[in-house]
């Protein structure tokens, strides 16, 4: 096994254990949303995508709006729960979505107060709160964990070519991407999360080319691209 995959096992692992104490009475943190959103569960990867940009729309079609609150601890708890980043990581990204002109910026609000009320009056609407904070007039979504069974084995790995460009310059970096595997094993298509972006396009370039165990369905797999150079 890859070491790709071991840590793709290790954030699993984690993703559950997160979740488990996330649905506790009094937990952490609270995934809120407007009555109009007809489901009571969201899967991690599906509420990852929504506040990553990547879609606007869970499986049963909704739109759906997600809402940030400003920095602080929450808001830093959130963004390490259910999108598996830190927070400067994902104000990072966000810019980075708004330069390339692919989204712009999630409305931001002040408290947990004004996030209930922002959700209750918005159709769509998707945020989190405190796990102490008063849901009157909103709906709590259960976050459903991922699981780790069925998991998709890397059976061919083509390895980027690191731009040389950069390697003179010993810019180095790593390259998030997200990428949909068909149920045949061969890479659909990539969603680059985050990195520079020619690093990102080596590595996009690369992954293309992977191929994984087929499975009855199609996967949504997380991966992390290192560019090192080498004394």
């Amino acid at each position: 096994m890859t070491k790709s995959m071991k840590a793709f096992q290790v954030l699993i692992i984690a993703g559950l254990q997160i979740v488990s104490l996330a649905r506790v009475a009094g937990s952490e943190v609270k995934v809120i949303a407007n009555s109009s959103v007809t489901t009571d569960f969201i899967s991690m990867a599906e509420l990852r995508r929504i506040y990553l940009l990547q879609t606007r729309k869970l499986k049963d079609g909704s739109v759906v709006e997600p809402v940030l609150q400003k920095r602080g601890s929450l808001h830093d708890a959130f963004s390490r729960q259910f999108l598996d980043r830190d927070s400067e990581e994902i104000r990072t990204y966000y810019h980075g979505v708004v330069f390339t002109g692919k989204g712009s910026m999630p409305r931001e609000v002040n408290s947990d107060e004004e996030m209930v009320s922002y959700v209750a009056h918005t159709r769509g609407a998707i945020g989190y709160v405190s796990g102490s904070a008063n849901t009157d007039g909103v709906k709590v979504l259960a976050v459903a964990p991922e699981s780790s069974r069925g998991e998709r084995i890397l059976l061919k790995r083509v390895e980027p070519e690191y731009p040389k460009e950069l390697q003179h310059r010993g810019i180095e970096g790593t390259v998030r991407l997200s990428l949909t595997v068909s149920a045949k094993g061969s890479v659909q298509s990539v969603q680059v999360i985050g990195g520079n972006p020619i690093l990102a396009e080596a590595a996009e370039k690369a992954v293309r080319e992977w191929i994984y165990s087929p499975s009855a369905t199609t996967s949504t797999i997380e991966v992390s691209i290192q560019f090192a150079v080498r004394p």
